[in-house]
């Protein structure tokens, strides 16, 4: 179960990775596109290098934060380990009634009263 999920939550990362850098790069080239037709300036280049940055610094938190998350749930798991380890002991005892000896009864052999040495 926690290689499915782990799959699944680096998909997600992929996926939002994506769109996280991606986005503020396309904001910045349409900002940069409406200031030179509008505008009549020649600023598209800068509109789309502070993009790329933001889009860099976006993509780059998210990792941080995706891969301080992972490491949080393995500490998590391995603290739950030790606990579970702690609480129960390495070797089960059991305890079980002593058997009655098969050939011994009242501190004599069994059969032994049945012979008479004469």
């Amino acid at each position: 179960m926690g290689d499915k999920k782990q799959v699944f939550r680096s998909l997600a990362m992929v996926t939002q990775l994506g769109i996280s850098v991606m986005t503020p790069i396309f904001l910045c080239i349409f900002a940069g596109y409406y200031a030179d037709t509008h505008f009549g300036t020649n600023t598209m280049f800068f509109f789309l290098l502070i993009g790329v940055l933001a889009g860099g610094r976006c993509g780059w938190q998210m990792a941080k934060m995706t891969f301080m998350a992972g490491e949080r749930e393995k500490e998590r798991e391995k603290e739950e380990k030790q606990k579970m380890a702690a609480s129960s002991p390495k070797y089960k005892t059991v305890s079980k009634p002593k058997k009655p000896s098969r050939i011994w009864e009242n501190g004599q052999e069994k059969g032994t009263e049945d012979r008479h040495d004469s």
